[in-house]
């Protein structure tokens, strides 16, 4: 089965560590893969990071009084390994990998505008923020699952986009909520201003519904052809592992053929008795005697043919 390959991409939805916590975050779709670098770049300088480079400088000052300027090339060196292995560290991952997974979340550094997290709609219904988790969940299921290979690479963006423009609505909609529970708290239910004010509230809530149904039907669409492909795969494999099994007559010669190693010990252990006068075996003994003879496990010896007398 024959796809393109998707581009790496940033990655839409993370969970990571903010000053207020851990939690899971959208990022802006407008942010760029270098911003995105950037931004990992500066959740590597963590305290660690900044006292090693601080004792590298002292080490560095210290060993300076000595003369040579051995020190100061020192410091340097200390300083510079530490930048160097920072940088190589988040070139070296992809852009859709995150290098923080192998330490636990990440700490990336964002920008006002540049993300949302699901904290920021705790203030809302719970209505709206199972919206919010549903979106975010099945954006996430969406790019990491492996039918993305087979999309249009615009499709995820696209997607994306959309989720983020949702989140931007219901972030919006927090004075027209706030405006119809003011009017509904001091107006009858039947009023006409009470009337429209939830109107416009359920409207905002049922086209999020849908955004949240579509987004929806592209992941159980992934899923179906995720389905497939682990189909095809599996029937390959089977195709290739029972074309390598030998066939029935192939097997039922080989059953035939190893009938006659058994008599064929037989006759060399006989043989060996006879010449050494080891004496009769157990099965040649009276049958009365058999009761003893024990030459398999329990549960082989009702079937196996050599508790027999002879072969």
């Amino acid at each position: 089965m024959r796809h393109h390959d998707s581009p790496a991409t940033v990655p839409p939805v993370l969970d990571c560590v903010l000053p207020d916590g851990y939690d899971t975050v959208l990022l802006n779709p407008s942010i760029t893969l270098r911003q995105w670098r950037r931004r990992q770049a500066l959740g590597l300088v963590r305290p660690t990071t900044i006292l090693k480079g601080l004792f590298a400088a002292g080490l560095a000052v210290q060993i300076s009084g000595a003369g040579h300027g051995f020190g100061e090339k020192l410091g340097i060196g200390l300083v510079t390994l530490i930048l160097v292995l920072g940088v190589l560290r988040v070139l070296s991952c992809p852009a859709g990998e995150n290098p923080f997974e192998r330490e636990g979340a990440p700490r990336p550094r964002f920008r006002k505008g540049e993300f949302f997290q699901c904290r920021d709609f705790d203030d809302l219904d719970t209505g709206s923020r199972e919206l919010v988790a549903e979106l975010l969940t099945g954006l996430k299921e969406l790019y990491r699952s492996p039918a993305r290979a087979w999309l249009d690479p615009a499709l995820p963006s696209e997607v994306h986009t959309v989720v983020w423009r949702a989140l931007c609505c219901l972030d919006r909609s927090r004075e027209t909520r706030a405006l119809a529970q003011e009017v509904a708290s001091e107006f009858d239910t039947g009023d006409d201003l009470v009337a429209a004010t939830r109107r416009a509230v359920d409207d905002i809530d049922a086209s999020l519904r849908g955004v949240a149904r579509h987004v929806r039907g592209c992941v159980v669409l992934c899923r179906a052809w995720e389905q497939k492909m682990r189909r095809h795969d599996l029937a390959a494999q089977a195709g290739h592992t029972l074309a390598s099994v030998s066939g029935q007559d192939h097997l039922a010669r080989l059953s035939r053929a190893s009938e006659v190693l058994p008599r064929s010990v037989f006759a060399h252990v006989t043989a060996a008795r006879d010449i050494t006068r080891a004496g009769p075996f157990p099965w040649e003994r009276p049958q009365s005697r058999w009761t003893d003879l024990v030459l398999f496990p329990s549960h082989e010896s009702s079937t196996s043919p050599t508790a027999r007398r002879r072969p």
